[in-house]
């Protein structure tokens, strides 16, 4: 070794203390950043996998009532929509009208003034039975086996499912029907009893109807025509020339100690008008 090298060495110094924490400070703020942004990513990640969990369940409800809604009115025992007059039109004529007056009990002779109608005509098992149509309760019926009868009512027969006859409805957890812990829900009752559709919180159901086209005038003062959408619907005589319905369906969950509120919106057109 020359002189050159030993004067290298001796000039050659280590890390002080002072270098040695601050070279640890810088790495702790780098990974203190790092482990912030990795918990938010995964936050994030199981929020966006709860809303989906949410919405898959609304999403669920609303096939159920979708596939319920179209067939509303399909062969409802003579007459299923359009009670006007005893002189036809739409989907309720003269002969059905006769029909219906010569059925037996307790079907014989409905008088139908009191639901909007001007004179007696068919019998009283409608397709959206007027008393439930509101804007959070929806009774729809459809002769699903095709034997004439409706399931629920005092002419069913034996063999008539359930389905036939299916109450919707929006539901407190003081009713007894909601899973344990949610405040709403959303039931079907096919004739065995109220069943919750989902097990999230429903914060809100709305069902909206809109007439027909060329129904009118409705119910109001004046009456208008064309009819608007009703949330509630005044005469059996608006139930039945209902031809669309719409459904509103709104969530609520709380993640990460926020509350986050899902809706999902569908028309459905009653293929049976």
């Amino acid at each position: 070794m020359d002189g050159r090298d030993l004067g290298r060495v001796r000039t050659a110094r280590g890390v002080t203390l002072v270098e040695l924490m601050l070279v640890l400070g810088l790495f702790a703020i780098v990974m203190v950043a790092i482990v912030g942004v990795w918990q938010k990513v995964q936050e994030t990640y199981f929020v966006g996998s709860d809303v989906a969990d949410v919405q898959q369940n609304i999403r669920t409800a609303m096939d159920f009532m979708v596939r319920d809604l179209r067939s509303t009115g399909r062969d409802v025992t003579l007459c299923a929509f359009s009670y006007t007059s005893p002189s036809g039109s739409a989907d309720c004529d003269g002969t059905k009208v006769a029909a219906c007056r010569n059925a037996p009990p307790p079907d014989t002779n409905k008088d139908l003034g009191a639901l909007g109608y001007t004179a007696n005509g068919c019998q009283g098992i409608f397709a959206i039975p007027v008393a439930t149509a509101t804007a959070t309760t929806l009774l729809i019926r459809a002769d699903r086996n095709d034997n004439g009868t409706i399931a629920g009512t005092a002419n069913a027969s034996a063999g008539d499912p359930g389905d036939e006859n299916v109450l919707y409805a929006y539901e407190l957890a003081a009713s007894g029907h909601c899973p344990s812990g949610v405040p709403a829900c959303i039931t079907r009752d096919d004739g065995t009893g109220p069943v919750a559709m989902v097990a999230v919180n429903i914060a809100g159901l709305q069902f909206t109807y809109y007439p027909r086209p060329g129904y009118g005038p409705c119910a109001g003062s004046p009456a208008p025509d064309p009819c608007p959408p009703f949330t509630s619907l005044a005469t059996q005589r608006d139930a039945d020339n209902v031809g669309r319905i719409h459904v509103s369906v709104t969530a609520l969950v709380t993640l990460s100690g926020a509350a986050v509120s899902r809706t999902l919106e569908t028309d459905v057109l009653l293929r049976n008008r």
